[in-house]
Formats: structure tokens, sequence, C-alpha cells
């Protein structure tokens, strides 16, 4: 098959690949087997859009709407011919492709169809080709109902804007054979229309769940409805598995929630455990579940009331809080179900039925705000997450996979966002991004104006420069493990703790502007990329001793933003000056412009931060000289809950104060606190990082000076002052 057009715009790629793979092996193209490639793709794909407007104007099936393409020779201006369901209504569609998506549809065309139309109301069939011989006895019987109505379909890839002219056109000839009952009418299906059509094909279908709450439950109708009460564990189970009336949903109950089940780990084991061993005690040592819905429809089998037992129909429902227990209830059920039918848990199902926008995505997110979540779990909500996922499908033919619990795909089938990100971070012109990541995988997961995961996907990346982006990493992983082998002392080092400095080097070396190009040689790009590596390691080898000496400790130069930096302007200008490393000239020159300045470590919370020291909802407290405790001890001690906080991974605002629940940086809260206590004769310098603790750990810059002792000694982040 040939290849997509040069520039096509990525919408109309997605409606092009979405078309192949539906249509391409269901409509008869043997009027073009002597034809040029493209020339026979570009008909392929006119007649595809014909069948796709029948599916969507008829909900037919791909096969039938394939069956009624008769586009070719003697068409008459009819690319499809479509039914309705009830038999009364018939479509006669001509459509037009265009690669950049600009195709229009004029007064000629318009004559063309209207001329088609005309042709089958006079019953003179005998003229059209073989595949509307086909279908002329179907037609016949449509045409001669008194309340028949006929449908002119436009099928374009384009914005669908038609000419007065052509309208004019159209609306004449509605006139002319309407009337009697018979209606002729004329419409438009344009590339947002397919472009939509192909993005419901990979929506799923929606998921309907009965509950019935037999114990006590409460129901609120204000300002939205929802049902709260106890639910057997047996019924959680058969919405995950299925029983002999009905097919179980599985992982797709998990679909808006942050991540999917994770099997059976430790925690969900001893959930099967309680469950199965005490049923009874389960309700009140669990938290329980949510639900979200479109429509919650309830019904009473005795007396409505509350207290009397109710029957739950969820419209749409997704579990979005309590992915472990339901899969948990599954496990349990399948070693008893008796005992399973005695636990019960508390379920909270919540309808969005006019609600505002994203009051969902905030129920999830807030639901899920608890011990145990990482940062990755939350943009499992982002629709920006999905939309990728969808691309993948649609363009690429490849899985992407965003939800934690979820399973990696196979390497030649798709990716993660984890390894995505990664790419991404190393794809970036920033070279901190490739910093951070090396210092934990959680800081792609940071959002706001500097969060990396806001730079990377804040404006949606396509899933042309992802996988590019992905295939460019692994090339790079791959090569550098096959060096390191040959590598021994430094240059060893070196390869081990730059391999992302050595990828982002080779990402810049290889431009942007190939990721993006729909038509360029990137199998030549790829095959590149070895000799890149082996370009930029040998570069590298030799700037790190040249820029901070042979003494300087590998470790600690790659977790350093600043050096590296350094690093990437030195190796990129040696390389682009086309000179080795060893030149004595250009070494000479790059050290005397860089110069040689201690180095420093970075600011506190910024380090902390980057290497993941201190875990998400670790509680820390307020540590006040004793000039502080003479000044505003009394007013600290009138509410316990102004000398605590709690850490949240953010650069910017890092501590979650108890008093007020407001985020503020380690110094902005200490002066907020000086502020509110009314301390007049209050220092003008604060020392934030110096002034919280966490118990048995230290001051943050306590915590902080041990983490960079550790990394400049070459040892790496991990140890004792990881609070986890």
């Amino acid at each position: 098959m040939a290849q997509s057009g040069q520039n096509m715009p990525l919408e109309v790629q997605h409606i092009r690949k979405a078309l192949l793979k539906e249509f391409g092996e269901l409509i008869s193209m043997d009027d073009f087997v002597k034809k040029d490639p493209k020339e026979r793709e570009t008909a392929l794909l006119s007649r595809a859009i014909s069948a796709k407007a029948a599916r969507i104007l008829t909900d037919c099936t791909s096969d039938e709407a394939a069956a009624g393409v008769i586009d070719g020779r003697d068409d008459f201006g009819i690319d499809c011919v479509a039914f309705s369901a009830s038999g009364s209504e018939i479509y006669l569609i001509q459509a037009k492709w265009k690669d950049k998506g600009t195709a229009g549809f004029d007064t000629e065309a318009a004559l063309k169809l209207v001329h088609g139309l005309k042709k089958l109301d006079n019953r003179d069939l005998d003229h059209f080709n073989e595949r509307l011989q086909l279908l002329s006895d179907r037609i016949h019987g449509v045409l001669q109902l008194p309340t028949c109505k006929v449908s002119l379909v436009i099928a374009l890839m384009g914005d669908g804007r038609l000419s007065p002219e052509t309208r004019g056109i159209l609306d004449e000839a509605a006139r002319e054979f309407g009337g009697h009952g018979r209606t002729v009418a004329y419409r438009v299906v344009n590339q947002s229309d397919f472009h939509r059509a192909v993005r419901e094909d990979l929506e799923p279908q929606p998921i309907n769940l009965k509950a019935t709450m037999n114990r006590e439950w409460y129901a609120r109708e204000t300002p939205f409805k929802a049902v709260i009460g106890e639910v057997s564990a047996d019924q959680l189970a058969r919405w995950y598995g299925g029983d002999d009336e009905s097919e179980g949903h599985g992982e797709r109950l998990y679909d808006r929630n942050v991540r999917r089940s994770l099997g059976l780990t430790g925690v969900n084991q001893t959930m099967v455990d309680s469950i199965l061993e005490d049923p009874e005690g389960f309700l009140y040592r669990h938290n329980g579940i949510t639900v979200q819905c479109d429509e919650i429809i309830q019904e009473y089998p005795f007396k409505r009331a509350v207290g009397q037992p109710t029957i739950l129909t969820l419209t749409n429902a997704s579990v979005v809080n309590g992915a472990q227990t339901v899969t948990s209830a599954f496990r349990a059920y399948e070693k008893d179900p008796d005992a399973t039918g005695d636990a019960y848990v508390m379920v909270r199902v919540i309808s969005l039925e006019g609600t505002p926008e994203g009051f969902g995505r905030s129920i999830t997110k807030a639901t899920n705000t608890q011990n145990h979540m990482e940062r990755r779990d939350f943009i499992a909500i982002d629709p920006v997450q999905s939309e990728i996922q969808k691309d993948f499908r649609i363009s690429l033919d490849k899985e992407y996979v965003f939800r934690r619990g979820e399973l990696d795909p196979a390497p030649e089938s798709g990716c993660s966002v984890t390894e995505a990100a990664t790419a991404l971070a190393c794809m970036h012109r920033d070279s901190s991004l490739a910093v951070r990541v090396k210092g934990s995988t959680n800081a792609l997961w940071s959002e706001g104006p500097s969060g990396a995961y806001t730079r990377l996907f804040g404006q949606q990346p396509s899933a042309q420069q992802i996988w590019r982006a992905v295939q460019v990493l692994r090339l790079v992983r791959d090569e550098l493990t096959k060096t390191r082998a040959k590598l021994t002392g430094r240059p060893a080092a070196v390869a081990d703790s730059g391999a992302l400095l050595v990828a982002h080097l080779v990402f810049q070396r290889i431009g942007r502007e190939r990721f993006d190009e729909s038509d360029g040689d990137w199998e030549g790009v790829l095959a590149e990329v070895p000799k890149e590596i082996g370009a930029v390691l040998a570069c590298l080898i030799s700037m790190v001793d040249a820029l901070f000496t042979p003494k300087s400790f590998v470790t600690s130069t790659f977790a350093n933003e600043e050096r590296c930096t350094r690093l990437v302007s030195a190796v990129l200008g040696t390389l682009e000056r086309g000179a080795g490393p060893d030149s004595p000239m250009n070494l000479a020159a790059l050290m005397k412009i860089s110069g040689r300045t201690r180095q420093r470590r970075p600011q506190t919370v910024r380090l902390l931060i980057d290497h993941d020291a201190i875990e998400e909802g670790t509680r820390l407290e307020y540590a006040p000289s004793a000039a502080e405790e003479l000044a505003i001890g009394a007013w600290l001690n009138a509410d316990p809950r102004r000398r605590r906080a709690s850490w949240v991974n953010d650069r910017k605002t890092p501590l979650l104060w108890e008093a007020d629940g407001k985020r503020y940086s380690p110094t902005g809260l200490v002066s907020q606190m000086w502020n509110e206590a009314d301390w007049k004769e209050q220092w003008s310098a604060v020392q934030g990082p110096k002034q919280w603790r966490v118990p048995g750990e230290g001051t943050l810059v306590e915590i902080a000076e041990r983490l960079w002792q550790r990394i400049a000694a070459g040892e790496g982040p991990e140890g004792d002052d990881h609070l986890s």
C-alpha cells in the first residue's frame, strides 16, 4: 500500500489508517489492479469513506457498508448505496477524498449525483454497473414505497462547505422529486464527522451494573443523585467475573479509575484472606468503594422506603476507587462463594447526570488521594493520555498503556507511558529533565509550569513523535549495554551514569524536526543512531574529565543539572565543529569558555523532590528556635495543628499546612505563621528548610545534605534518607 501523502494533517492520517484497516480487505478494487499504487489507494479511500458514511448514517456493519459500494465505471455519480434499518429510506452517497483534507463538492459533482437519482427514479437501471445491479431489487422496493425517503449524501474529506450554486442544485432536486409523501433531502458528512466516528469506534461499550442494597442505605437527590449503602462482596465479584446469567467486565470496570487492579499484591492477599476468614467483620475493616455512572435507576421490590431493599441499575458505570477491593472480592469468590456472600462493602454510587464539566474527574482524584498512591496514578484521568492511546491505535496500530497495573505491551507492539515520558524527557531541549528522570521516574509526573509532566504532555505529542522517541531511546540503551561491556574504569562509569544524557545528546543531534516528518527516511535515521551514540559517548567521556578534572565524581556529575547543561553544550559544540574529542584546541577553547566553577549543591527542596527523598504524605513538624518559641509559642500551642504539615512532592509548594489545608514553600509557611501570630519583631531573614523537620530524620536541610554527600561520593541517592 502506498505511503501517506506529505504533510497530511494528523486528523486525516487517523482517518486514513482506520479506513484502510476497516475496509482494505472488504471493498473490491479489481478495476485498479494495473493502476499506480498511489492512484489505487486514493480510489480505495474514496470508496471507503462512502462506506464509512453509510455506517455512520445507518449503523450497518462494515461488510454491509462495503457491499453497497458501487463506485467505478457507470456509477452515474453514486459511489455507495445504503438502506435504513426500517427499509423505508435509501442513501445515495458520493464521496471525495483528499490527502490534505481539502476535498470539495462542486456544481458538476452535484449535477452528476442528481442525474443518478433521476435514473434510479425512472427505474432506468440497465446502464448502471454490475455492482448496482446486485442491489436493484432492494432499490426498487424502497423507491416504490409511497412514503420513501431519499437522502443525497456528500461524503467529503474536507470541511464540507458547499457553494450557494451547489446548494441551489440540490435544493431544486429536493423540490422536483419530493411530494406525495415522498421526501428528498441532502446532507454532508465531513472530515470532523469521520474523525469522530473513528474515535467512537475505539470507545469501549458502556457497562451497566446491577447492585442490590438489602441493609442500610441512604439516597441523596440534590444537588446530584447519589446512593450510599452496603453491597455484598459476591455482587462485586460478579461485576468482575460474571455468572451464569451475564458476562463479567474484568478490568474494563476501572476504565475511569486512576489505575487498574495491581494483581495479587500483599495488601490484596490480605483482603482476600479477610473476606474468607471473617466475612462479617470485613465491612468494619474496609473503607469502601466509589462507583460513577451516568444515571441511577432505583427500584424497590417490596416497599419504597429507606430500610427496605433497593435495586440499583447503574448505566455506563465505572469503579473509580476500589479496584483492588473488587478484584480481591473476585479472587475470594473463586475460592468460597458462600463466604463472599456474607461479606459486605460500603459502596458509594454517584450519578454524573446534571453535574458540571470536570466533576467526575475531580471525584476520581479526590477519592484516590490516600496512602500508597503514586503521583503517576493521577495521570490516568488526564484526557490527554486517552487521546494518545487512541492516536497510537489509529495511526500506528500499536498499544499505549498509562494506568498502573496494566501489563506493558511487547516491545514491538507498543510502549508504556513511563517509557514514553522518559523518551520525551530525553528529547526535550532542556537537559535538566533527563537529569531529573535519572534521579527518580517520579519526577516525570510533577505538574505545574516547571513540572516535567506539564512540559512533556501539556501540548499533546502525536503517537508518531512518541513512538519514534521510544525507538531512539531503546536503541541508545541497547547500544550502551553492548559498549559498556567493553569499557572499564571512568569510561564505564560515564556509560552507566550518563546513559540518559547520552540519549539527550543523540536526540539533539538528530533534530526535533525528524520526529515530526511524515514521509522522511526514518529507517535511515535509525540506522545512523549507533554511530551517533559512539561519537557522543567518546566525546562525553573526554569532556567529563576536561571540564571537571579526572578526579571528579562521575555519579554526582550526572546528578547535577548545572554540570549536565555545561556538558551538553560542550559535547554538541565539539561535534558540531567536526573535530574529534581529543582535539587540544577545541578542548582548550571550551575550557576557557566554560571555566572551572565549584560544584554547588542544588537548592534543598529541588534536590529532595528530584530524588524522591521524602514520601508523599510524610508528617513534618515545625522546629522553632528558642527566640521564636518565646515569641509565638503561645499562639502555636493554641492549635496544635499549627506545628504540623505534610509533604507534597511539588517543587514550589511542598508543605501542606494542617492549620488551614493550604500549600506553602517551607520559607513561605514560616512567614505566614509569623504574620498570623502577629510577631512584630520578626526577623527579615527566614530559613524555612531549617525550621521544618521529619521526626527521627532531621530538618529538610539535614536530609538534603546527607543525600548530597552520598551523591557526591558516587554512592547514588538511595539510602536511609529515602523516607518510605
